[in-house]
């Protein structure tokens, strides 16, 4: 240190000026080089993060739609659009369970796994990694996660480093020259000095006037107007950066908003169609169902009546009337007999369109199991029944076909779908020209299919690849809302599998619906076993609100068993607590007063072992409470109207255990 300070003090005043003011200047332009980088680089980092956010946040706010409905292909449209995003190297959308319902290309080997919580940040694998929600209609949230190359950042860093350099060179360069410039001037007044000290040597007095003149020098003034000169250029620099980041997010954000308010307005309108398009196919089905309903209802009562009108005579003419009175009588008793049968084909024939009706009336929440392709279908048949058979004949192609894990009310709105725009296809009144094809079966890669086929007009191919689009409609104004196909679609989507549609003009076109198969096949139902004779008669009570159902049920079973019969569940329950003890209760799951789910309640209180001997009727589970208690005893619930022959079986296995 000692040898530094005498190499200084051996230096001139000049040089030690120019060495002190050169210090200055790199101690000055170290200062940005230190700084600069880092509250810029940190700048560019919040900047890229914000950028990310915005970009994922406008993506996700684009696949709400897609995601409420399942639509795939939606999903990967929208993703796709990141083609275009400078930086988007993937994304994925993940449903709210976490599975990936669309993706875009594929996050690189080595990645760190998706944020765990909207908004969330993380970076990993040269990449920054972003994660926002999206809501859906259950309430629950799915996940939008995209991933952005931090190639831009790196370009606004390099760019920050470039203007950090040219900024440090500057504020060198200007240092160096106010230093050696304020140099300068603070060695004029010492060589004025020592000028005037030389003049006075010589003798000239003079000169010790001039030494007041030395004082008024302002050259520290000046080198910090300078100095304030080079910050405030720095600081105007700086806010220019900052006002044009903001201005950027401004842009993004409107921009976002903008496309927010029309995605909103679009699933309002969206919203009001659904409901538009499921009062139209509520009305249709409804009329169809009346006019299924009244035609057997009609041959029914008109052969009840006639047996009931002819019995009397034909019972009179057995006992006391001659021989070609009772010879008429015995034919009257075969036709009486054939009309019986009538009737009670009539009213399977209405049975089976009831079922139908409630299978397809069940709630909207995507239970899945085991089903069959072909029962689906011919619901779906019965339910369109009405639309096609004013159109086309309808053939059924049923050939062996593995069962699929769906929802059996979701997969028969598809085939109702179908059919009924199958109908549509074909002009009226030409029924036995025209052929609507309903097929089933296992394509060559072992996955099930169902097919509707028509020999309508044809589909135009410019309109082919606009059939599942929302809204999209080729009916009438007040015929369709554009829906139907669309909503298949998504339904068949959710369940693994696609529509494809094959048409030409003048021939008519058909429609496939492919579903994968599960892993483990289920295992077929082996077919009821006949029912054998009852061991021993048994006592059985019968519960329901309606005389002439508890009349039937009695009729059904007195041959094998005694039946009696009330109309209230504080009746049985009366006469359980009276000591009475029955074989099996058949009770009405719904009635007034007292449920069938009450009673099942108030039994196990005061006699399990009558509570245990309870079966239910049901003509349908309408409330949630009665749904569930269905879901939880279906091996004790009977569907109305009851299948004789089921209700034997039952009663069987009952008295046999």
């Amino acid at each position: 240190m000692e040898r530094v300070r005498d190499w200084v003090a051996g230096l001139s005043l000049r040089t030690q000026l120019a060495l002190a003011f050169a210090v200055l200047a790199t101690v000055v332009a170290l200062a940005p080089a230190i700084y600069l980088p880092r509250a810029l680089g940190e700048q560019s980092r919040r900047w890229a993060e914000r950028r990310c956010l915005d970009v994922a946040r406008a993506v996700a706010g684009a696949t709400e739609a897609p995601l409420d409905f399942e639509d795939r292909r939606t999903a990967a449209e929208v993703l796709a659009s990141l083609d275009s995003t400078k930086g988007a190297a993937y994304a994925a959308l993940l449903r709210p369970d976490g599975t990936v319902l669309a993706s875009w290309r594929h996050p690189p080997a080595g990645s760190p796994a998706p944020p765990s919580r909207d908004g969330a940040i993380v970076y990993g694998a040269g990449m920054l990694h972003v994660r926002v929600e999206v809501q859906v209609r259950s309430g629950g949230a799915g996940a939008l996660v995209v991933g952005f190359t931090l190639d831009e950042l790196a370009e606004r860093r390099l760019e920050a480093q470039y203007l950090v350099l040219r900024t440090s060179l500057l504020v060198l360069a200007v240092t160096l020259a106010l230093g050696f410039g304020i140099g300068g001037l603070l060695l004029k007044p010492l060589q004025r000095v020592t000028a005037l000290a030389a003049r006075i040597a010589r003798g000239d007095e003079s000169a010790a006037l001039d030494l007041g003149d030395v004082g008024r020098s302002d050259e520290p003034g000046q080198v910090a107007e300078a100095l304030g000169a080079v910050v405030e250029r720095l600081r105007r620099l700086n806010a220019s950066l900052e006002e044009r980041v903001e201005e950027r997010t401004r842009d993004l954000e409107a921009a976002n908003a903008q496309l927010a308010a029309r995605l909103a307005e679009l699933k309002q309108t969206q919203a009001q169609l659904v409901v538009a398009d499921r009062r139209l196919s509520l009305g249709r089905l409804a009329a169809g169902a009346a006019h299924e309903i009244n035609n057997p209802l009609a041959y029914l009562g008109s052969n009840v009546r006639w047996v009931a009108d002819e019995l009397g005579a034909v019972g009179q003419a057995l006992e006391s009337g001659t021989r070609e009175e009772r010879a008429r009588a015995r034919e009257t008793v075969a036709d009486m007999l054939e009309a019986l049968q009538q009737a009670h084909d009539g009213a399977d024939r209405i049975a089976h369109i009831v079922r139908g009706l409630k299978t397809f009336s069940y709630g909207d929440e995507d239970e899945r199991a085991p089903i069959e392709l072909s029962k689906a279908m011919d619901v779906a048949i019965d339910i369109a029944n009405h639309e096609l058979k004013h159109r086309a004949r309808v053939e059924r192609r049923y050939e062996p076909a593995p069962r699929v894990n769906a929802n059996a009310v979701r997969l028969a709105q598809v085939f109702v779908n179908l059919l009924v725009n199958a109908a549509h296809a074909i002009p009226e009144g030409a029924a036995n020209r025209n052929v609507v094809r309903a097929a089933v079966g296992t394509n060559d890669q072992g996955e099930a299919f169902a097919e509707v086929s028509d020999t309508g007009s044809g589909i135009p191919p410019e309109i082919v690849e606009r059939l599942f689009e929302p809204f999209f409609t080729t009916k009438p104004v007040g015929q369709g809302t554009g829906l139907g196909l669309s909503i298949s679609q998504g339904i068949v989507t959710a369940l693994g599998g696609r529509i494809t549609v094959s048409s030409e003009l003048g021939k008519g076109s058909t429609f496939r619906v492919t579903l994968p198969v599960p892993l483990e096949p289920a295992t077929p139902t082996p077919p009821p076993a006949p029912t054998p004779p009852p061991r021993r008669r048994g006592r059985v009570l019968v519960i329901d609100d309606e005389p002439l159902v508890g009349a039937a049920v009695r009729r059904t079973l007195a041959s094998e068993h005694d039946v009696e019969v009330v109309t209230t569940g504080q009746e049985a329950l009366d006469r359980v607590r009276s000591g009475e003890r029955f074989d099996v209760i058949l009770c009405d799951l719904v009635m007034p007063c007292m449920t069938g789910v009450q009673l099942a309640a108030e039994l196990e209180q005061i006699d399990p072992s009558a509570a245990q001997a309870l079966l239910f009727m049901t003509g349908g589970a309408f409330t949630e409470t009665t749904q569930r208690f269905t879901e939880a005893n279906a091996s004790r619930v009977l569907e109305k109207p009851l299948d004789s022959e089921l209700l034997r079986r039952h009663l069987h296995e009952r008295l046999s255990t």
